[in-house]
C-alpha cells in the first residue's frame, strides 16, 4: 500500500468517525429536546405557568441536530437523493450521471458553506443577540452551521473520491 493510499484511508476514516461522533451527539440532543419539550408542556398545561425558555432552547438544539447529523447521513447514503437515474439508465451511464449529480451537489454545498459562514461571521462580529427572553449571543448556536456545512462539503468530496480511489459506491439504504 502506497503512502498516498495510507493517507487517503486515514483521512477518510477520521472524517467518517467525526461524522459518526457528531451524529451520535445529535441523537442524544433529540432525546434532550424531547425531555425539555415535555417539561414545557408540563409547566404550561399542568402547572398553568408556562416557562419562557424551553421553546427557544429546543429550537437552538434542533439547529445542532440538523447540522451535526447531515454529514453522517450523506456518508451513509441516507440523505436525500434521486434514484430515478439508476432505474432509467443502467450500468455505466448511471455512474456518470451520479458523478455529475455529486459534482453539482458539491458546488451547492460550497455555496451553502459560504452563506452560512457569512451568517455566522455577521452574528459573531456584531455581537448580535437573539430576540427571545434568553437574549443569548446568536454565535453560540450559529457556529454549528459552518461546521456542519463544511463537513457535508468534505464528506461529499470524499464520497466522490471513494468512487474512483476505492471503486465503491455509497450504500443506498432505501428501506421505505
Amino acid at each position: 500500500m502506497s503512502i498516498q493510499q495510507v493517507f487517503w484511508s486515514q483521512f477518510r476514516d477520521r472524517v467518517f468517525r467525526l461524522n459518526l461522533f457528531l451524529a451520535t451527539i445529535a441523537g442524544w440532543l433529540v432525546l434532550l429536546i424531547t425531555l425539555i419539550g415535555c417539561y414545557g408542556v408540563y409547566t404550561r398545561y399542568v402547572l398553568g405557568a408556562p416557562d419562557t425558555w424551553s421553546y427557544p432552547v429546543c429550537a437552538y438544539l434542533l439547529c445542532f441536530v440538523v447540522f451535526f447529523a447531515t454529514s453522517h447521513a450523506l456518508q451513509e447514503g441516507i440523505h436525500v437523493r434521486i434514484d430515478l437515474l439508476q432505474e432509467w439508465f443502467p450500468g455505466k451511464t448511471t455512474r456518470i450521471l451520479t458523478t455529475i449529480g455529486d459534482i453539482l451537489t458539491t458546488l451547492f454545498l460550497s455555496l451553502f458553506f459560504y452563506q452560512v459562514w457569512k451568517v455566522f461571521f455577521e452574528g459573531y462580529s456584531t455581537g448580535r443577540v437573539d430576540e427571545t427572553e434568553l437574549a443569548w449571543p446568536v454565535a453560540l448556536v450559529q457556529w454549528s452551521m459552518p461546521l456542519g456545512a463544511g463537513l457535508m462539503f468534505i464528506t461529499q468530496l470524499l464520497v466522490i473520491a471513494a468512487r474512483f480511489i476505492d471503486g465503491r459506491e455509497l450504500p443506498h439504504q432505501d428501506n421505505w
